[in-house]
């Protein structure tokens, strides 16, 4: 199995499991575009915030030790 058919079958399953396979072009359009914004700002505020988060537990934990 080549490399474009198992993206193709990842994204059939994708479509299957939102129920994406019963929209419109355009209304798939918006909702993947939504869920690419979500998973994009979710990254982000992992990226940014996640290493300032653990420098700060780990601070805090090691005061105890």
């Amino acid at each position: 199995m080549s490399l474009t058919e198992k993206l193709y079958l990842k994204y059939y399953q994708y479509e299957l499991t939102t129920a994406l396979y019963m929209l419109e072009p355009w209304e798939k359009a918006c909702f993947n575009s939504i869920v690419l914004i979500g998973f994009s700002l979710a990254l982000y505020t992992a990226v940014i915030y996640i290493p300032e988060y653990a420098t700060s537990t780990f601070t805090k934990l090691s005061a105890f030790y």
